[in-house]
């Protein structure tokens, strides 16, 4: 995990992959770190913007994603078309449950929170501040 409060994303992703980049980057927040997530990815790579957290607005390098021929998609799971929707969670159920189920992937947990506080949850999620999910419990 890299916390972007603390470390530079593109140095961070590089120092972790000696030199070379993730091969696939899921970007959740837009923005400038969806321009950083672009020279953290390793040649003939994919980024993927998942979600606009920070703004959908971003500047980027073209010689970034130029010269790493670098894959870019956009999802937006509020958007999905259905036949999308339904290989995305076929996929999920069968690459990613046992990912978590045996710890290689774990929900980064910012806060929590119950149903009946759903509207600080709500402005905690739109300050821009969180880092990771918000939760929220249901009794």
């Amino acid at each position: 995990m890299v916390a972007t409060g603390e470390q530079r994303l593109t140095e961070a992703v590089l120092a972790a992959t000696g030199g070379e980049g993730a091969e696939v980057v899921l970007d959740h927040v837009g923005g400038e770190t969806f321009a950083a997530c672009l020279p953290a990815t390793r040649v003939d790579g994919a980024v993927v913007n998942i979600g606009r957290l920070d703004t959908a607005v971003s500047t980027i390098d073209l010689d970034a994603l130029s010269y790493r021929y670098l894959r870019i998609h956009g999802v937006s799971f509020g958007f999905t078309r259905a036949a999308e929707l339904g290989e995305v969670i076929a996929t999920a159920g069968r690459d990613l449950l046992p990912a978590v189920a045996d710890g290689r992937v774990r929900a980064l947990i910012d806060s929590t929170y119950t149903f009946a506080t759903g509207v600080e949850a709500w402005g905690r999620l739109r300050s821009h501040r969180a880092h990771g999910k918000i939760v929220l419990t249901m009794d």
